[in-house]
């Protein structure tokens, strides 16, 4: 006995088997299978073919017997055809791909990076502002009203690339000098915003008001028959006319600079090595070393691991600074800074909030308070006594680290193998140990720094 598996296209008969239980089950051969593969395929043709208005199937002349075809367009075979659909439906999707690029392309301030992100868009500023400031300058410099030893490479010219320009609690200019970048940083945009200079000092005079200025600002105790020394480190022009006496406009230039707390920050504690160097002066403006800006992005939690290194090697330096810690009340990340030259830290790029810890408590024991909530200069906070008077900084540098910096990366997990994550989270361990553990690892793992 045989079954029928039939199709318009063929016929095939299978035996049956008749099992012992007398139900009749077809057994198809292994040519049966492709064959019923090879009807599922012809039944989807011949449906695309009552589908198809165009006929682009009828091409076989046994199909329509008696019959003259037109010929058949390519459009029509590929119309017609499952891999040309494919091939239609992505090229569809390539076109719309390629319009949303065009799009974007057209609107800078939407432009994707690299990461799928997009970026903030570029911030202008008035063009003429900064010209004027530095035209002002070198005219002044021209009439030997003020000095530096920057101002014969900045007047050289009078026309400047500016490529950045800030003003507000400071001015920062960004100017291109020869293919580099050159950083000017000022707390007024002129030499007469700041108080001048007495005319009838003389020399002497003059280096004390200088020691007497540092002295009040760090805290460090400069003793008096080094002034000469303090005056060529905070105006270094100095050393190339040994014995000779400053001028009119180096006194206007270095009163200026020295009512700058920043620069003043700059230029004596360099070897605290978390600040910028200071490439030269002009006039009342000081030219910091180019750094590269870090801004944390949220790709950068792939390089976790070495953020954290280059946090910790920058507290170990705080922790380091000669006879007490240096106190940053400033922690974010916009003042971080990277350069080749500094392995494994960064640099404090903005040092208006960053003190010795003697400067700072004087600070804090000059403001009156009526509660806690009244001692606080940036990140740092004191405790109101009971003189109504703030005392010495309660928190410290590792609390701040570790609350702004260390924290929003790394979130609550942590394991005291890593000495670097436990100092912020464990909780059973006291000051003294926790920083006598980091100072340990520090000798170990940034030795370098």
């Amino acid at each position: 006995m045989y079954s029928r598996v039939s199709s318009r296209r063929f016929r095939r008969l299978a035996p049956l088997k008749v099992g012992r239980s007398g139900d009749v089950e077809s057994i198809m051969r292994d040519d049966d299978l492709a064959a019923a593969e090879y009807l599922r395929w012809a039944g989807d043709d011949e449906e695309i073919c009552e589908n198809c208005s165009t006929g682009c199937c009828s091409s076989n002349p046994q199909s329509q017997p008696g019959k003259d075809l037109p010929p058949i367009h390519p459009l029509q075979v590929i119309c017609c055809s499952r891999v040309g659909r494919l091939c239609i439906f992505l090229m569809i999707i390539l076109a719309f791909y390629l319009f949303y690029l065009a799009l974007i392309q057209s609107d800078p301030s939407r432009s994707v990076n690299g990461f799928g992100e997009v970026p903030s868009p570029k911030i202008s500023f008035n063009a003429s502002r900064p010209i004027e400031i530095l035209s002002t300058l070198c005219a002044a410099y021209s009439r030997h009203e003020v000095s530096g030893d920057a101002c014969m490479r900045l007047c050289f010219k009078d026309k400047w690339e500016v490529t950045e320009f800030y003003e507000g609690n400071k001015v920062v200019i960004v100017v291109k000098d020869g293919g580099q970048q050159a950083v000017f940083k000022s707390s007024h945009p002129f030499i007469d915003d700041f108080r001048p200079v007495a005319s009838d000092e003389n020399e002497d005079a003059f280096t004390d008001h200088v020691l007497d200025r540092v002295n009040d600002l760090l805290r460090l105790g400069w003793p008096s028959h080094y002034k000469r020394h303090l005056v060529e480190t905070v105006w270094p022009s100095l050393l190339r006319t040994p014995g000779q006496p400053l001028t009119k406009a180096d006194r206007t230039s270095l009163a200026a600079l020295l009512q700058q707390e920043e620069y003043i920050t700059f230029r004596v504690i360099p070897l605290s090595r978390v600040t910028p160097k200071v490439i030269g002066t002009c006039g009342h403006f000081y030219q910091t070393e180019t750094l590269v800006a870090f801004r944390m992005k949220g790709y950068y939690m792939n390089l976790k691991g070495k953020i954290l290194v280059h946090l910790m090697g920058t507290l170990k330096l705080f922790y380091e600074f000669l006879n007490e810690p240096l106190q940053w009340c400033d922690a974010r990340f916009d003042n971080l800074g990277l350069s080749a030259d500094y392995p494994k830290r960064f640099v404090i790029m903005d040092g208006d909030l960053l003190y010795t810890e003697s400067r700072l408590n004087a600070l804090f024991h000059q403001k009156p308070c009526a509660s806690d909530e009244d001692c606080v200069i940036g990140d740092c906070k004191a405790r109101c006594t009971a003189d109504m008077v703030c005392g010495n900084r309660m928190n410290e540098n590792l609390d701040v680290f570790c609350e702004k910096l260390v924290n929003p990366m790394f979130g609550s997990s942590w394991s005291k193998g890593n000495k670097y994550l436990a100092a912020c989270h464990d909780s059973t361990t006291n000051f003294t140990k926790k920083l006598n553990e980091l100072r340990l690892t520090w000798s170990w793992s940034l030795s370098e720094v």
